[in-house]
């Protein structure tokens, strides 16, 4: 039996990621309208996929308690609870009110229920627990499920009142996150030295039961959005487990031994916070289904994005193969305005008006003749093949002409990578200051300080905080220190100000070269400060093996960003928008700032003519 359980626990934990980023994909690309409207389209995807494999390295240090020190990693917990926190901006808009409304009493009850655990922990309720001839344990849990249920029911009763909008979708919420919480802490236990886990098949329960549950309270908690309830199941699944398990289960671990870097979130994409908001959606979206809810976005009207020339270009070519002609004409002249107006936008130059997007770009007469003909064949139609292939080839044309033009606007290789290395020294110059600050509070030698968990929270807390830097920089002001020195920024495909999740997602490639960069600084410090050879009998001989390490450390991290940089300057140079892997997911574009609108290249248009 506990044989069979073990082989069950170890095929659904490995099986649930896949299964639940197949339905994240699905629904991301399959139903974008629909997942945007819930704040989980294709870019929640990369980031809770892709991102967060790449993250496994990033855990962001936040307190030391006794000897330990501890994260909050972003591939297990950052990410999820992020993405439920944005989302909650399209449940109940705008954001910042309804977190305030929800987390702050989240906040209230989770400190209480610290302190009943804390008092467990103490031994003070012992009394109690013998007058009511139940265990310790026993005594715990009912007292916190006495709190949870009476601080609930008290926010969902002045929600129910509340004359504010969404009121009662945010009560509901709570109550959700609440009942997560208190099952998850029900089920959890720690152990010191390993860190907290529940017990298969329990864990299964709370984030599937709370999506499925969220779905049947859908009609009350949001009348005609009831689309919503998946969501609001990711986020109250995510958080409900992340405070049930990794707050009020933090106090057993901690004791007077050798100090440890716990990081909630720390298994990564295999930790239970991260599973449970795939779980919670996996629930909810199987109650929806099953009860034949519609697909149609809810919500506000999204502000739609500017249209890629080359996706409407391989559109036109598509319906011409499945001989849809009438549609492929009417993609392939979307694809040459799109692409004069994508020109237009990059310039800093106001929009003309749409039967006329070439006017001020300085092309020759033939490119608004070509325009104008193929939106004139476009409204007619034709049944004839051969009229659609010569509206695509004219339109490929028209779109390479609108990319030449466009494309002095955006920042060269050399620039961005000017940018980074600026950017790298930077953050190199704060990570040695921190490396070398804990080697000289460190006793003992090499060993001891490498294996220190202050000296490891550092390693990993640098890889978090460049992240950190380089998304909030280019969300607050678009740019990073390195890019404004440069003159470039970040802008999306609308040249509007980045969102958070594309922030995150544009950078999270960059986290590999951050880590061998923090590992390679590191040992590179702990090697001068310490010495790789401190009980050689000739100095000498000591200081040249120091030096002869720190290089070979340096060599090594050299390649490695060498590659990974190759990676992405091949990119850059293969795209016709520079963009690397992470623009690419996040659909962003890197730019120069324009202080005036730039006047168009004219010998563009002759070059692509004559070709």
């Amino acid at each position: 039996m506990t044989l069979g359980l073990d082989i069950s626990s170890v095929a659904v934990s490995t099986a649930i990621p896949g299964i639940a980023w197949a339905l994240l994909f699905g629904i991301a690309w399959r139903r974008p309208d629909f997942a945007e409207s819930l704040g989980l389209g294709p870019r929640t995807f990369w980031l809770l996929l892709p991102c967060a494999l790449l993250a496994s390295f990033a855990l962001l240090p936040i307190a030391p308690v006794s000897n330990d020190v501890v994260a909050v990693s972003f591939a297990g917990a950052g990410f999820p609870l992020a993405v439920g926190v944005l989302a909650l901006g399209r449940v109940a808009p705008p954001l910042r009110r309804s977190a305030v409304r929800l987390f702050v009493p989240l906040i209230a009850l989770t400190t209480l229920l610290l302190a009943v655990v804390l008092e467990a922990d103490a031994g003070h309720l012992a009394g109690v627990a013998a007058r009511l001839g139940a265990t310790a344990w026993e005594t715990e849990l009912l007292l916190v499920v006495i709190v949870a249920t009476a601080f609930t029911a008290s926010v969902v009763g002045l929600s129910a009142r509340s004359p504010e909008p969404d009121a009662r979708s945010l009560g509901g919420i709570f109550a959700l996150t609440s009942g997560v919480l208190v099952l998850t802490f029900a089920g959890a236990q720690a152990i010191p030295g390993v860190g907290i886990s529940e017990a298969f098949p329990y864990f299964l329960l709370p984030p599937v039961s709370v999506g499925i549950v969220a779905v049947l309270l859908a009609g009350t908690l949001f009348p005609g959005r009831e689309a919503f309830a998946l969501p609001v199941a990711f986020l109250a699944a995510s958080w409900g487990v992340v405070l049930g398990a990794d707050i009020l289960w933090q106090p057993p671990l901690y004791g007077s031994g050798p100090g440890g870097l716990y990081a909630v979130g720390g298994a990564g994409v295999l930790d239970l916070v991260y599973l449970s908001g795939f779980l919670g959606l996996l629930g909810a979206w199987g109650a929806y289904r099953l009860l034949g809810r519609s697909l149609a976005p809810v919500g506000a009207s999204l502000a739609p994005a500017p249209p890629r020339p080359t996706a409407r270009l391989r559109e036109a070519y598509a319906r011409g193969v499945e001989g849809s002609l009438g549609a492929s004409l009417t993609a392939s002249a979307s694809a040459a305005r799109s692409s004069a107006l994508q020109a237009q936008r990059l310039l800093g130059r106001p929009l003309p008006e749409p039967s006329r997007p070439w006017d001020g770009l300085g092309v020759p007469g033939w490119v608004v003749s070509d325009q104008a003909n193929l939106d004139s064949i476009a409204r007619s139609g034709t049944t004839e093949p051969r009229e659609a292939s010569r509206a695509y080839v004219t339109a490929r044309a028209l779109v390479r002409l609108g990319e030449a033009i466009g494309r002095p606007r955006f920042a060269s290789i050399a620039q961005r990578l000017a940018a980074f290395a600026v950017d790298a020294a930077l953050l190199g110059a704060v990570g040695s200051a921190v490396f070398a600050a804990i080697a000289v509070a460190t006793p003992g030698g090499l060993v001891a300080l490498l294996s220190s968990a202050a000296f490891n929270a550092a390693i990993y807390g640098f890889v978090a905080l460049a992240l950190v830097y380089f998304a909030l920089a280019e969300l607050w002001v678009g740019a990073t220190l390195g890019k404004q020195l440069l003159g470039i920024e970040v802008r999306d495909r609308a040249l509007g100000s980045v969102g958070g999740v594309a922030a995150f997602v544009r950078n999270a490639p960059l986290l590999p070269v951050m880590t061998l960069y923090s590992v390679g600084l590191s040992i590179a410090i702990a090697i001068a400060m310490r010495g790789i050879a401190p009980g050689a009998n000739l100095p000498g001989l000591g200081i040249a093996a120091n030096a002869v390490a720190i290089v070979s450390v340096g060599l090594v991290v050299a390649a490695g960003v060498g590659l990974a940089g190759a990676v992405g300057v091949a990119a850059m140079a293969a795209t016709a928008e520079r963009q690397r892997v992470g623009d690419l997911w996040a659909g962003t574009w890197v730019v120069r700032r324009l202080t005036a609108p730039a006047a168009p290249a004219p010998a563009a248009a002759t070059a692509v003519r004559s070709g």
